[in-house]
């Protein structure tokens, strides 16, 4: 089960997770780290994992090479909250973020992030209304 979820891994061969050793390698000081190692490796019972814990985790199985898809589904989160997590890491190319200028965040439609593809949205069904309405 645990090698399906991992999407084929190389056969036997899984990376292991190592916690940062100095303070400055620690993202936040709310993670606990061993809670971390224990949903990255699958290990049941799997602990709750809070905001922060979630993004390491996702992150480090992202960095060697785990499906988004399966990253989402082995910690219970939303690809696309994945994608923002990469995004706000600097894992992503310059072409899979925001066109507007100094945005950074993942690309969700029409090169645009969720925030400014919302606004353009709205500022489409506006100018449609006073189109409508003239």
């Amino acid at each position: 089960m645990t090698e399906q979820l991992l999407g084929g891994r190389v056969r036997g061969h899984r990376p292991t997770f190592v916690p940062p050793t100095t303070e400055d390698e620690f993202s936040t000081e709310t993670i606990d780290w061993y809670a971390v190692e224990r949903a990255i490796s699958g290990e049941d019972p799997r602990p709750p994992l809070n905001q922060d814990e979630l993004r390491e985790a996702a992150l480090w199985l992202r960095r060697h090479d785990i499906p988004r898809a399966a990253v989402s589904t082995r910690l219970c989160v939303y690809e696309r909250l994945v994608r923002e997590w990469e995004a706000e890491a600097g894992m992503l190319d310059p072409d899979q973020l925001c066109t507007r200028d100094g945005c950074g965040k993942a690309r969700a439609g029409r090169g645009l992030c969720t925030v400014h593809l919302t606004a353009d949205r709205k500022w489409r069904q506006a100018i449609a209304s006073l189109e409508v309405a003239a």
